[in-house]
């Protein structure tokens, strides 16, 4: 930096004057001659001087010339950081707006995908092995529960439809929605103690996740009970739609009054007809007919409004007693015939090539259904739009479901296999058939092209089944076992040579563990079985009454209704009864549970005589409460009489023999028994019974009806002492 500072002002002034002078003598040269030299040397003078006009700086000026200079300096720095800036802003600016959209678009992701979870709680959950599955009985529980609670939404619904008829939630023309309150709170609580009987404040006891997931799911329900109304009634007030209700439930309370009387109206109505058609006077007639059609097509429309506004109260029942027990009662929507339908659909259509077909039919199955919520209909649409499985496995439909249910699940899959699936090769179909008959617990009628067993192979495995029953029910040996089989139908339907060698095998191998047999539920060998297994049912001890209960799931198994096997078993144990009773027997007719204590009475003995029901006679009427009267029969087996009560677990309460008992006639105007007094009584009462009595019937000859019991006692009908007519 320099230490003086020129002039320029005074540089500039003298530099303009000598210039100008130079240029004036330069512009008269001719006229000044040899003197214009002395101007030049005066301009050459003055212009050196020029190089004096300058003053050196103080120490403090030039302090300040270097502050001046950095400050230039800095400033022109700080403009082109600035422009820099500038830049670099506009450039970040840019940067931020594509940052903002795609975090937009990450939000809006982040939100569909908090959506779908929302959404895949209220789907199925997965299984969870901290937390095994109930067992069979449990399950077995919540199902009675289940038809409980039905059945109280039932009642709920019918008292709802008497308390609008009594407008109780209008009781000033005003609808009260406290009152409306209280009868929902009442019917949570009820709902809720079915599951848990010792809930006190059911809506207070529920975590409140459970609680506002329950309400959404019936908040989309009524939705679609909603949309399926008509339209002025589903955008209608409250008020107003109270109205439509009220109106309803008295308009179909008039009908049901009214229905009784629907056959005679509709038969005049035709016989009317008829004789308008005969007679041309009838013109006038047919058009007050046909002036009524209008009428009468406005009377149907309001009627189908009213069917719909009960529906809606019928749904709003519904969905809230669902919901309550599907807080209370663990996975109640998936304990469903429905459901397991849906998700036996989805298992049938992800086992075998998708076609449009297929598909299409599935979807409008899963449509139709009545589920218990609307997001299990959309996780199946999902399920089948991917070709994934709803894992039916995981719902236990053979302990839950009944077997009319199981059986109308069977039939249902098995019209939509031959009707929709395509591509059925005799492997995947045999793989999914043996599947499905293993979760339904019962047999499905599908015949395998390729892998179907032959007549004989359905022989032999229905002999090994029965064999099965014998070792692991009757809990007899093998060999034993086979012994009983000889004159099974199943086995006369082998022939002659091939018999001995079966029974050998089985005789040398039965399972000890009680086996389906792999038969087709369409034909007669099925039947022979079921009948081969009554008959053993019958003949073979012990008889408990739990056996019935594994004969009628092999029935259910089977495809054959639980009542034709429960009419076989009877069969079975009244032919085995009577077979050890004398063929003068006058008791014909024995019900089942007294036919079953009978023979496990007599064991291998032949019964002498059976009577009953028995009726006992106490002293001044004092009766105990846990006997019944139409249970009791009395057995005669060797030299005893045995005095029994038919029940699931029969027991013997009483015990008589020719010397401790004494029988007395009673004749009455039509009908005739007799009284037994004395032996000795098997159980502890507060009060013996005086007599055991006896009928024979109307008009039933007392020595031909008794005289079985006369006979082991050594007596006839005129050495009795009789007593007087009672």
């Amino acid at each position: 930096m320099s230490e003086h500072r020129w002039h320029w002002l005074s540089i500039g002034l003298v530099a303009t004057g000598v210039v100008s002078v130079a240029v004036a003598a330069a512009v008269n040269s001719s006229q000044l001659g040899w003197w214009q030299a002395l101007i030049y040397i005066g301009c050459l003078a003055t212009a050196a001087a020029v190089l004096l006009f300058r003053r050196k700086l103080s120490a403090v000026e030039i302090q300040l010339e270097g502050l001046r200079r950095r400050l230039a300096d800095e400033e022109t720095r700080l403009d082109s950081e600035r422009s820099q800036f500038e830049e670099l802003r506009l450039s970040m600016q840019e940067e931020f707006k594509q940052d903002a959209a795609r975090l937009g678009k990450r939000e809006q992701a982040l939100a569909d995908r908090l959506v779908t979870y929302h959404e895949w709680m209220e789907f199925p959950q997965p299984l969870n092995l901290a937390h095994p599955p109930l067992d069979d009985e449990a399950l077995l529980e919540l199902a009675r529960k289940d038809r409980q609670m039905l059945d109280l939404l039932k009642a709920e619904t019918k008292t709802l439809y008497d308390n609008i008829l009594q407008n109780k939630y209008a009781p000033e023309g005003k609808l009260s929605l406290t009152i409306i309150r209280d009868d929902v709170v009442k019917l949570v609580t009820h709902v809720a103690r079915i599951y848990q009987p010792d809930v006190g404040q059911p809506l207070l006891e529920a975590s409140l996740a459970r609680v506002f997931r329950a309400v959404s799911r019936a908040g989309l329900q009524l939705l679609v009970v909603l949309d399926e109304l008509p339209v002025d009634v589903k955008h209608a007030s409250l008020n107003t739609l109270y109205g439509y209700i009220r109106s309803a439930v008295n308009t179909w309370r008039m009908y049901k009054s009214a229905e009784p009387y629907w056959p005679y109206v509709n038969t005049a109505f035709y016989l009317g007809r008829f004789a308008l058609g005969a007679n041309p006077l009838a013109l006038g007639a047919w058009w007050f007919v046909g002036n009524l059609t209008n009428r009468g097509a406005q009377a149907l429309a309001r009627h189908m409004i009213d069917r719909q506004v009960l529906a809606l109260l019928s749904s709003v029942v519904r969905v809230i007693g669902y919901e309550v027990a599907g807080i209370y009662g663990g996975s109640f929507r998936h304990r469903d015939a429905n459901w397991i339908y849906a998700a036996e659909l989805t298992e049938l259509v992800s086992e075998f090539p998708l076609s449009r077909d297929s598909l299409a039919h599935a979807l409008r199955e899963i449509g139709a259904l009545e589920l218990r919520s609307e997001y299990d209909r959309v996780f199946l649409y999902r399920c089948l739009a991917n070709r994934k499985s709803a894992g039916p496995e995981r719902y236990s439909a053979a302990v839950v479901l009944t077997m009319d249910e199981r059986r109308a699940v069977a039939t249902r899959l098995e019209r939509f296999l031959e009707a929709f699936i395509h591509g059925k090769s005799a492997d995947s179909l045999g793989r999914w058939k043996t599947a499905a008959e293993q979760r339904l617990g019962i047999k499905l009628s599908i015949v395998l092209k390729t892998t179907a067993a032959s007549v004989r192979d359905q022989i032999v495995d229905a002999i090994r089944s029965l064999a099965s029953f014998l070792v692991a029910i009757k809990q007899l040996d093998p060999p034993e076992a086979a012994l009983h089989l000889a004159n099974s139908a199943v086995l006369r339907e082998l022939p002659i040579e091939e018999r001995a060698a079966l029974a050998n095998d089985v005789a040398a191998g039965a399972s000890f563990f009680f086996e389906h047999p792999d038969l087709d539920p369409d034909g007669d060998l099925a039947d022979k079985y079921l009948e081969d297994l009554a008959s053993l049912n019958a003949r073979t001890p012990p008889r408990a009454a739990g056996v019935e209960v594994t004969l009628d799931d092999v029935a259910a198994y089977l495809r054959r209704p639980p009542r034709k096997m429960q009419a076989m078993v009877e069969k079975h144990y009244a032919t085995a009864l009577f077979e050890r009773l004398p063929a003068d027997t006058p008791q014909r007719r024995v019900p089942a549970a007294a036919a079953r204590a009978a023979l496990d009475l007599l064991v291998d003995s032949q019964a002498r005589f059976l009577y009953g029901p028995a009726r006992l006679e106490w002293p001044e009427e004092r009766r105990p409460e846990a006997i019944n009267d139409q249970a009791l029969w009395l057995l005669g087996v060797d030299r005893r009489m045995l005095l029994f009560s038919a029940s699931d677990q029969p027991r013997v309460l009483w015990i008589g023999t020719a010397t401790d008992v004494h029988v007395q006639p009673m004749r009455q105007l039509l009908a005739t028994g007799c009284r037994l007094s004395g032996g000795q009584w098997q159980v502890s009462l507060a009060s013996r019974p005086l007599a055991i009595r006896l009928s024979a019937g109307l008009v039933a000859s007392y020595a031909a009806y008794f005289e079985p019991l006369l006979s082991m006692l050594g007596q006839t009908s005129f050495t009795t002492h009789h007593s007087p007519l009672t």
